[in-house]
């Protein structure tokens, strides 16, 4: 009796600190589609995997070109659901307010729109946030410029709300808003998606890190204020792993999160509430 075909996981940002940690625990009864645009890191890490009996394919490359998306759709086609962790973004500290943008938001409604034709019930799409996301009060002139992130001049767009909301002048600058902006939009994404494809038995969740203490996490620590503010925040007196979201991710995915969709969930250790009580208590009395 032939064995009954794993489930596939696509992890995005596999050589980052978070999508090595995805891999390794969902490798462990799933095969890996494995993708990220530093291609030297990502043949390693896949390697290293391989050499540990783990089943990994990878496709190095940007989310942004329709060579790797036609890829990884290839990898994922057949009557199988599959699993989709994008933890693939890039922080203030790494990159500017474009790039961030860029790679963000338009990529992920861009993988997001690949993945669509292939998507069979029961398969889940699980989206990496921000808890910088839930800093930031709705505003429906700006959540409507968010809401179509591949419309012509969405970037021009973006840099006028940014700069009607005070750019480089504003904490963390041109690229805290514009990171900030790009994961407020990857909750509402989240949202409408789970609409659309919750009637497929496709579920979408996202999930918002707070501090993690990976390379990308320390980064931010050592060179912006808000960052190590979040971490100093936290109610439970540490910073966060790259497992602590591997497995809110791996519990998202399972059968035991079946009635959990169009959701975020904040996995910060409490800073963001903390956060929020901090400034009610000193606003205006």
């Amino acid at each position: 009796m032939p064995a009954t075909p794993r489930r596939k996981v696509l992890i995005t940002g596999a050589s980052g600190g978070m999508g090595r940690a995805c891999a390794r625990l969902f490798g462990t009864t799933a095969d890996l589609v494995l993708t990220d645009v530093m291609a030297a890191s990502l043949e390693a890490f896949s390697d290293e995997l391989r050499t540990d009996g783990y089943s990994a394919a990878a496709h190095a490359g940007d989310l942004s070109d329709a060579t790797l998306l036609d890829e990884l759709v290839g990898e994922l086609r057949g009557e199988q659901p599959f699993v989709l962790v994008h933890t693939a973004g890039l922080s203030p500290s790494l990159a500017d307010w474009r790039s961030i943008m860029q790679v963000n938001l338009v990529a992920t409604e861009l993988l997001l729109q690949a993945v669509e034709p292939v998507l069979m019930p029961g398969s889940v799409a699980i989206l990496i946030a921000s808890s910088a996301g839930h800093m930031m009060p709705a505003v429906p002139q700006v959540d409507a410029v968010l809401a179509d992130p591949l419309q012509p001049g969405f970037l021009d767009a973006i840099a006028a709300v940014i700069a009607g909301m005070g750019g480089e002048a504003s904490p963390g600058g041109m690229g805290g808003l514009s990171y900030t902006l790009s994961k407020r939009a990857v909750h509402t994404l989240t949202q409408r998606r789970a609409i659309e494809w919750g009637p497929r038995g496709v579920r979408v969740v996202s999930i918002s890190p707070g501090m993690i203490l990976t390379p990308m996490g320390r980064s931010e620590i050592a060179q912006t204020a808000g960052a190590a503010q979040v971490l100093e925040a936290a109610p439970v007196g540490r910073g966060g792993t790259a497992m602590d979201i591997a497995l809110a991710a791996q519990f998202l995915a399972s059968d035991s999160a079946s009635f959990i969709s169009g959701i975020d969930l904040l996995v910060d250790g409490g800073a963001t509430s903390a956060i929020k009580a901090a400034m009610a208590s000193s606003g205006p009395q």
